[in-house]
């Protein structure tokens, strides 16, 4: 979202374009005295500098000359431009006195810090301090290996509109830090840290950001808590949020913003919760959900106001009339890799606006005439990927789309709201520009195929379809756009399926009639049969899902005994087996591990270090449970979503049935509602006695735990011994 610096290029270089006051001295090991003697150029011109680059120079910290001015010539004092991006300002603490020295250079006023605020102090920032830098407008400090925002290092810029802070490491803003920013309406804090999502960017004040009044907020691939969430500021109407660990937002999260724009992919049921979008019907212009989990499109109903809804890559199955038909303004809905299949009501002609319908890679089997009718006013349709049936109507919908490309063209998607400023910004629009820019014709493709320029060529008994549209096709390619004749028994291109004037004017034998009418009368028979059985499923669906799992279980766990690969020693390698899921893993490392091995002195089995190489994972589970003297689960939420996991668990208790043994302990990183229980975690959490991790007051925690580790071995090293 961030990429706005017009007059600077990705690797810091300055736009070519740029005619009056530009000096780039990016990527020069001698950029300081070369900036002094083009000072004494410009002063002698009476000249000024309004661009500078001072980019990829292997800097340390702010230059002082910057900020020097010579004769006539003061430098800070014009500049409107800088960038620094790709220096080394990471984090190199000073001692007192030389952080004086450093002041001293500037030829500003001496300012004696204590130790303790030393030690607070970074020193890439100490110029910034004390220099002032009036006319400043843009500032770039990308990819600085920046690690701490102190206080106060930017009030000398009364003017700055953008400050550019991506890429870092920043892991500390102060309080203070954008003190004196009084102008400022875009912040780029984005990609911070982003290799290390587990590692929060933390604000000392959760007001930071709403005391800037910004209108553009850039958190992207950077790790935030929920410490700066919902204190934006009433004036912010652009903000992404895409990939920053978000698990679930609050309702309301958004009500005292005027956000237009939003980005939230990335973040795993971030909109479980309802309401979170409440306060944004009237404002939010465009939407992107993309990998977010959602189940359904209930969450953007009366949203009347939004032009372009990026939903791909999540599990939505359908779309709702009554959520469409609110949908006053939306002109780009992108669906992509979900669940939806066809549909036979109208649903599309609902959103009177719209101009790009993106289904591809979904659950459709058939073309209707229902659904061509309901996207005729579509500009332009994405299809491809799905595993269609060679029905008729596919070949009338590729027919209606191939004669468009003769009569219509290609026009680029603008919005309602061009005179928004705040708009202006966000790629929205031009991602699915470009997609429109390079699209493919269906005519140029078949016409290449064919080597002819001949239309009828590209159909088998040329055009013959009566309906109507004025859509074309956004994503066409030939291996795409295949469906699968039932006749033929393989996949063929669009253009050569069976046209529905053909279907119409065969005649059938009267042995095909009447197997035709038995077919008529088993069909009408079968809801009957199959509705109460459906019904039955649906009420009793979670102890379903359970009994197909333990079946599944069940059978490998046989599969196991038939191998022996079982270790019936009663010698055991291991105090504990501790099972967990790959995404609680930093929690296992960091925080169990060294309290069960170092303070409790008990051995842990980790899959991820004791695994045997070369046998199965199965094997290895098995044959690692069976030399543990006891089991332990590490639940949550991801816990439950992994099948090796609740194997796992299955497993446990399985064990737990054979030995009649009381070897088994539970640990829940969070409350597991009962709704998201499965039934094997019930029946454990109800006989067996479980610890939870706590917000915050680990002190019990650990204590409790170390007894019930130490009590567990004692008890099986008795019976082992006893046995």
């Amino acid at each position: 979202m961030t990429d706005v610096q017009s007059w600077v290029t990705s690797d810091g270089r300055l736009n070519v374009a740029l005619k009056e006051g530009v000096v780039d001295l990016s990527s020069r090991s001698d950029a300081t005295p070369a900036l002094k003697n083009l000072l004494r150029l410009q002063s002698r011109n009476n000249g000024v500098i309004k661009y500078l680059s001072m980019a990829r120079c292997g800097f340390r910290q702010v230059p002082s000359v910057v900020y020097l001015r010579d004769s006539s010539m003061d430098l800070a004092a014009s500049v409107e431009y800088i960038t620094f991006y790709g220096n080394n300002f990471g984090q190199f603490l000073i001692t007192a006195e030389r952080y004086d020295s450093i002041l001293n250079t500037t030829n500003a006023k001496e300012v004696y810090l204590g130790p303790e605020s030393v030690q607070r102090k970074s020193t890439w920032s100490v110029g910034l301090l004390s220099a002032s830098f009036p006319k400043l407008k843009e500032l770039d400090l990308r990819a600085c290996q920046i690690e701490v925002l102190d206080a106060f290092i930017f009030q000398g810029m009364p003017s700055l509109t953008s400050l550019y802070l991506g890429e870092n490491y920043i892991s500390l803003v102060d309080a203070h830090a954008f003190v004196g920013l009084t102008s400022l309406r875009h912040l780029d804090l984005s990609r911070n840290r982003e290799d290390d999502l587990k590692r929060i960017m933390f604000f000392e004040s959760s007001d930071t950001l709403r005391r800037l009044n910004l209108t553009s907020l850039d958190l992207s691939f950077s790790a935030v808590g929920a410490r700066i969430l919902g204190n934006f500021g009433s004036k912010l109407e652009r903000l992404s949020l895409c990939y920053t660990g978000l698990f679930s937002l609050q309702r309301n999260t958004f009500a005292n913003t005027s956000l237009k724009y939003l980005d939230l992919s990335g973040n795993p049921e971030v909109l479980l919760e309802n309401g979170v979008l409440n306060g944004l019907e009237k404002s939010l212009r465009v939407l992107y959900v993309k990998s977010s989990q959602v189940k359904s499109l209930d969450f953007i109903k009366d949203f009347t106001e939004l032009e372009v809804l990026k939903a791909s890559q999540n599990e939505i199955t359908t779309i709702s009339q009554n959520v469409m038909r609110t949908m006053k303004s939306l002109q780009i809905l992108d669906l992509r890799s979900n669940r939806v299949s066809s549909w036979f009501t109208n649903i599309i002609s609902t959103m009177p606006k719209l101009k790009v319908l993106i289904l591809v890679d979904n659950n459709m089997n058939i073309v209707t005439d229902r659904m061509i009718a309901d996207v005729a006013n579509v500009k332009y349709v994405a299809i491809s990927k799905n595993l269609m049936i060679c029905y008729c109507y596919v070949r009338d919908m590729y027919e209606i789309a191939f004669r468009n490309e003769f009569r219509l063209k290609d026009k680029f998607i603008t919005s309602n709201f061009m005179e928004d400023d705040a708009l202006m910004f966000h790629t929205g629009f031009s991602d699915y520009n470009n997609i429109i820019r390079i699209r493919r014709n269906v005519s140029e493709s078949c016409f290449k195929l064919h080597n002819s320029t001949d239309v009828f060529n590209c159909f088998a008994g040329g055009f013959s379809t009566n309906l109507t549209g004025n859509f074309l096709y956004l994503d066409y390619v030939e291996r795409d756009y295949h469906c699968y004749s039932m006749s033929q028994g393989k996949n063929i291109s669009y253009g050569e399926a069976v046209p529905c004037q053909d279907h119409d004017r065969r005649d059938l034998r009267p042995e095909l009639k009447l197997k035709r009418s038995r077919n008529s009368l088993y069909f009408s028979f079968m809801p009957l049969v199959l509705l109460p059985i459906l019904v039955f499923i649906y009420i009793f669906r979670r102890n379903f899902r359970y009994f197909l799992i333990t079946m599944r279980n069940s059978a490998m766990l046989s599969l196991i005994n038939e191998k022996n690969v079982v270790d019936e020693t009663k010698i055991f390698n291991y105090d504990v087996f501790v099972s967990y899921c790959n995404e609680d893993r930093a929690w296992v490392l960091d925080q169990l591990l060294p309290h069960v091995e170092k303070d409790c002195r008990i051995s842990v089995c980790l899959h991820e270090r004791d695994f045997q190489v070369g046998l199965s994972i199965l094997e290895n589970i098995v044959s690692c449970m069976d030399r543990s003297r006891f089991i332990m689960l590490i639940i949550s939420r991801r816990f439950l979503l992994s099948q090796w996991c609740q194997f796992e668990m299955h497993l446990a208790q399985h064990r737990l049935l054979e030995t009649r043994r009381e070897d088994l302990l539970l640990v829940l990183l969070e409350e597991i509602p009962r709704s998201l229980r499965p039934n094997t975690l019930h029946y454990l959490m109800l006989t067996k006695t479980y610890i939870v991790w706590p917000a915050d007051g680990h002190t019990d925690f650990w204590r409790r735990l170390k007894r019930s580790l130490i009590t567990q071995k004692m008890k099986t090293t008795e019976n082992d011994s006893l046995a």
